[in-house]
């Protein structure tokens, strides 16, 4: 969010995922209840001795490094029943049975009859759930406090759930969480003892036409965990990270394909085929075969007419993977998925397509498309929200928890999505009203428990679809959700003034990393995850996490440099480039850290390393956009070429083309630095006084003091209408402004730094044409005490900057 964009939602994985407990069987096969079910038990036993003969703390990564695989020699087979609030499973042999035949019951779970497919099905499907127990601890980075005697409550161990039902009402509390160093490993290791397994039986000559189609989508769907931990995670040397991936992903078309061919000719397997061809459409996406993709994508949809969940489901694999690809493709998709939605008044899916189509307007800057998104997002909510005013007791009178859970999280994205619209056009008061009623909602759902389900299985959703199957969908994390609500209020109200006790954007960061060191319940660190989720999924909300907080601390390093406190916000910099490279997420965020390096550099004089870092801002963003227009207009005030501009027809013109793409701009501060500089540029004094007051008006409206101070320092030194007591009170109000940028903490008074210098050496030079010795006196000291302040925070600055 560098440039105050939101994630407000994450595409679904696996829209049709297969229940963890069918087990395939040929019609004279006998077999008993997967202990894959035995994993869901009571919280306790999720850390019992593995099911398949491994104890729990034993190694999976050999002496060279490499992961071991294991030899199974299965001595207990277990038929564990069902749990409270989740259904006992239904064998294979029940599932694929005609009506009219029973499968016998057998007293012993290791008779002969039990097939070898059915076991290495039966233990794959345990190892892929046991997987999953282990992402928790995965998630949570060591050296993140579980201390309990930290003053704080501590998260949970969320106890694993299948992927398609919510997580069962727990009679006792959960686990205390610790942590567990080997737990990624563990969490792969079971993967990959999954895949030899489904492997072995899917060589054998055993499998009937059934099976192999189970086994098949079982072996991708693990399979697709499996490459995306290696893309994601450094486990692996690359070359041999590289070969097996590959090696991998040719063993998982060859095995989907054949099995979709299997169930293109029997209608019996006519839901497997469903889920097959969503997998080998997601298998083509993630090798970057786009075309193919989309391909596979449209001819499911051609082929399938009436399964609402199944074309929902290959809609949004479509628009997850083609994000990034540019805006025109995806808002043509986004807008199909709508009018579909709509033709079937499928209310909630209307909802979340119309979601998706106000962010991706957000995420490709299509300004001119955000008003009309929003609006049309309010009303598919149908939100009490919209009059800025009220905070509803209940969004949704009589509903249920997952009614409430649904329309929370869609609450909470429209309002961030409304309060960085708001900030962007400038409207302070509407922006401060609208978060209001974000965080009056967060704390309402918080005291509910509205996203405590939702909390426990890492984001993923079961919506309800009349006439259909459920749709499981991903939405955004409720720490993410937690994270963005700070986030957001730091960007869309850049509020500087006030003491440290009190200004806000030092409040909110503060109070946001007070706690990023610990696992404290209901915050970053909070979260747990479902069957859908992954090795992958784990490090890519690690990465998410890192990066919202990389983003709060550039925002407070922002503040505390236009509050003159230039070392702390240079230290600030440094350790936020140390932590961004730690995380491996320092590129996205590059453009905005030059700049902000550039600025420090510029407000203390250093104008070589200013212009540098202006100009690698500059080359690592796109042409014309707008953080490439703030390193243009900076890169001429360092090289003092707004200075003098009536004698340089050829830097008029520059600026002036700069004036206008600013102007042009649905930004509130664009707009008032182009009006600031057409000013500038303007030989007529009165054009050039009107467009003063256009900036001074937008800026005061947004809040923004420094742009008020620029506009005032500017006046101060060239325009002299209105008299001299106007000029009086433009100046007083100036110094007083720059007082308030973190003067009122320190001894001498001085705040922000240079702008404070220039006020006080124009109130001297005003009170000594006045005649007023004393005031005169008074501003000549300080003028004396910021220049002496100035001095010495650039002394700290150039040897800061040399020492890097």
């Amino acid at each position: 969010m560098s440039q105050g964009y939101p994630r407000p939602i994450h595409h679904p994985q696996y829209p049709l995922y297969p229940s963890p407990v069918v087990l395939p069987a040929s019609s004279d096969t006998i077999v008993a209840s997967s202990p894959a079910h035995g994993i869901t038990q009571h919280p306790d036993s999720m850390r019992r001795p593995y099911p398949i003969g491994l104890s729990s703390d034993a190694g999976l990564v050999g002496v060279d490094g490499s992961l071991k695989r294991r030899k199974i020699s299965p001595t207990l087979y277990e038929n564990t029943g069902g749990v409270q609030g989740i259904p006992t499973p239904i064998t294979a042999a029940e599932f694929f049975q005609p009506p009219h035949q029973q499968p016998s019951k057998q007293s012993s779970p290791l008779n002969p009859v039990i097939s070898t497919p059915a076991l290495l099905y039966s233990y794959a499907q345990s190892a892929h759930a046991e997987s999953q127990t282990h992402l928790q601890q995965s998630f949570i980075p060591p050296y993140i406090s579980a201390d309990r005697k930290s003053g704080y409550p501590i998260a949970r161990l969320y106890p694993p759930s299948p992927p398609m039902m919510p997580p069962a009402p727990q009679a006792t509390p959960l686990p205390r969480y610790t942590h567990d160093s080997q737990a990624r490993q563990k969490a792969l290791g079971y993967l990959l003892l999954a895949l030899d397994l489904l492997r072995a039986g899917l060589k054998s000559n055993e499998l009937s036409d059934r099976e192999k189609v189970v086994f098949a989508l079982e072996f991708g769907l693990v399979g697709v965990k499996v490459w995306s931990a290696w893309q994601s995670c450094s486990i692996t040397g690359k070359e041999r990270g590289k070969n097996e991936s590959g090696r991998l992903m040719d063993e998982m078309q060859e095995f989907v394909g054949q099995a979709s061919l299997v169930a293109e000719r029997q209608s019996s397997l006519a839901l497997l085929k469903l889920q097959l061809e969503l997998l080998n459409a997601r298998l083509a996406f993630m090798q970057g075969k786009f075309n193919l993709g989309k391909r596979l994508v449209r001819n499911g949809l051609a082929a399938c007419k009436n399964d609402h969940c199944h074309r929902y489901g290959l809609y949004l694999l479509h628009l997850e993977h083609i994000e990034t690809t540019g805006p025109g493709e995806y808002l043509n998709i986004v807008t199909e998925f709508l009018n579909e939605a709509e033709r079937n008044k499928h209310q909630e899916i209307v909802q979340l397509a119309s979601l998706l189509k106000a962010r991706i307007a957000f995420v490709h800057r299509r300004w001119e498309l955000v008003p009309s998104t929003l609006v049309a997002l309010a009303g598919a909510l149908n939100s009490p929200f919209s009059d800025h005013t009220s905070v509803p007791a209940d969004l949704l009178p009589g509903a249920s928890e997952l009614e409430q859970s649904w329309l929370a999280s869609m609450h909470v994205h429209y309002l961030t999505l409304k309060a960085l619209w708001e900030g962007r056009r400038g409207d302070d008061a509407v922006t401060k009203a609208v978060l209001k009623q974000v965080y009056a909602l967060m704390d309402m759902s918080s005291d509910k428990g509205t996203f405590n389900a939702l909390r426990a299985s890492g984001g993923v959703f079961m919506l309800p679809l009349p006439n259909s199957q459920p749709l499981l969908m991903q939405l955004t994390p409720p720490n993410i959700t937690y994270m963005l609500t700070y986030l957001t209020t730091v960007v869309t109200r850049r509020e500087f003034t006030g003491s440290i006790a009190s200004c806000r954007t030092l409040v909110h960061a503060k109070v946001f990393k007070e706690t990023e060191h610990v696992a404290r319940a209901e915050d970053m660190w909070d979260i747990g995850f479902s069957g859908c989720h992954g090795l992958a999924d784990v490090v890519a909300l690690q990465r998410k996490v890192a990066s919202i907080r990389a983003e709060v601390s550039l925002e407070q390093a922002t503040a505390l440099m236009y509050r003159g406190s230039f070392k702390e916000s240079l230290s600030l910099l440094y350790e936020t480039v140390d932590y961004l490279q730690k995380n491996d997420i320092f590129a996205p965020l590059s453009p905005q850290l030059c700049l902000l390096f550039a600025q420090h550099a510029h407000l203390l004089g250093l104008t070589e390393t200013a212009t540098r870092y202006y100009t690698a801002c500059k080359a690592l963003i796109n042409t014309g956009s707008e953080l490439s227009l703030i390193a243009e207009i900076g890169i001429l005030g360092a090289r003092s070429k707004l200075e003098g501009l009536m004698k340089d027809l050829k830097v008029q013109d520059e600026v002036n083309g700069l004036a206008e793409k600013c102007k042009g701009s649905t930004s509130a501060t664009f707009s008032a630095a182009g009006q600031f500089l057409a000013s500038m540029t303007d030989d007529n004094r009165v054009n050039s006084k009107k467009k003063l007051s256009t900036a001074y008006e937008i800026s005061q409206k947004a809040n923004n003091h420094i742009l008020r101070l620029l506009i005032f320092a500017y006046t101060t030194s060239t325009h002299h209408y209105g008299g001299r007591q106007r000029m009086q009170r433009q100046l007083e109000t100036g110094k007083d402004i720059a007082k308030m940028l973190g003067g009122k903490d320190r001894p001498d008074g001085v705040g922000q730094v240079v702008l404070g210098w220039w006020f006080a050496r124009r109130l001297k030079e005003f009170y000594r044409q006045e005649g007023a010795a004393e005031a005169a006196a008074e501003a000549k000291q300080s003028e004396k005490v910021h220049l002496e302040r100035l001095q010495e925070v650039r002394r700290e600055a150039e040897k800061m900057f040399k020492d890097k």
